[in-house]
């Protein structure tokens, strides 16, 4: 018997997934094109909706625009807040690159790393009172280090090294807590 690859049942033996059956051909056929369909018309639709620079629906009206917690220059209580919130933030998720370790999640650490960065981005939104601007920005930037140290440990695969950046950033933390605390 000459042997073609693409036929259906050859001696009696099950069927090759190279040649799927007649019945399920127009199905995949079918899946196929409509996938292709979908991403045409969301394209479309997406593009569609996009206003033309310099058109009156590309200029924002002031109603639309999302504006940043305020602090307010006369009562920092506004900063103690946020950023108080943003490093207990900060806090969890290092725990949750401990638990991690523990469990031995690799992607669920670049996850974590991810959300630390995040953290550090909205740490640095906050406008700090002048007091103690000097030190939050030095702490910020040390904080940076420290995810740095914990990104390198895990693509190095050293579990030791991102639990001493993991400590390291929890000082960071607490340091910064104590800067937060001296706002009047």
């Amino acid at each position: 018997m000459t042997e073609n690859l693409a036929t259906p049942r050859r001696d009696g033996l099950a069927p090759s997934i190279l040649a799927p059956t007649a019945r399920l051909r127009v199905p995949l056929w079918v899946l196929a094109v409509s996938v292709l369909v979908a991403f045409g018309v969301g394209w479309g639709v997406a593009s569609y909706a996009l206003p033309v620079p310099g058109s009156p629906a590309a200029l924002p009206s002031p109603t639309e625009t999302a504006t940043p917690e305020a602090v307010d220059t006369e009562d920092d209580s506004a900063f103690v807040r946020v950023a108080t919130r943003d490093l207990d933030d900060f806090d969890k998720d290092l725990d949750d690159i401990d638990i991690t370790l523990d469990e031995d999640g690799f992607w669920r650490l670049l996850s974590n790393v991810v959300e630390l960065n995040f953290n550090v981005s909205q740490l640095h939104q906050h406008t700090a009172p002048a007091s103690i601007d000097d030190d939050w920005r030095a702490g910020l930037t040390q904080l940076e280090k420290d995810i740095d140290a914990i990104e390198s440990g895990i693509t190095a695969g050293s579990d030791s090294t991102v639990r001493t950046a993991v400590a390291d950033a929890r000082d960071t933390v607490e340091g910064l807590r104590g800067v937060v605390s001296r706002v009047d």
